[in-house]
């Protein structure tokens, strides 16, 4: 009888930490972040819209650096130190004359905070072209 207790309780312990170790858990999130794998700089916006689908935040604007559109995916619960994700764990997709150039808060700030007369640092992963 004493095992049926503890076999009960624990599975009451289980079932209840699902809900206080993933609060925020949706299926569009993980979605989100798994088809963005697939996207690849210089895509136009209607294959990144293709392969993720409308996006969850829209914005538009004129900065030093030139005309931007900026799309945000939810693909996080929150954000953390490191990480890609803006405004409580949204992915920013940074576009710029129809095109992909970035992906993730470090192609957000460099379209956005660009000093002006400055060019943006020298990336290792940026695509040649």
């Amino acid at each position: 009888m004493a095992w049926l207790r503890l076999v009960l309780v624990l599975g009451i312990l289980v079932a209840g930490c699902d809900s206080v170790l993933y609060p925020r858990f949706e299926k569009a999130m993980w979605s989100s972040y798994m088809q963005m794998q697939d996207l690849k700089l210089g895509m136009s916006m209607a294959e990144v819209e293709s392969i993720m689908g409308k996006p969850n935040i829209r914005e538009e604007g004129d900065y030093r650096g030139g005309h931007y559109v900026f799309w945000f995916y939810l693909t996080h619960s929150m954000d953390y130190t490191g990480g890609s994700t803006v405004r409580n764990g949204y992915t920013p997709l940074v576009f710029q004359r129809g095109r992909l150039e970035g992906i993730g808060r470090r192609a957000y700030k460099l379209a956005v905070e660009r000093p002006e007369g400055s060019e943006a640092p020298d990336d290792q992963w940026k695509r040649t072209r």
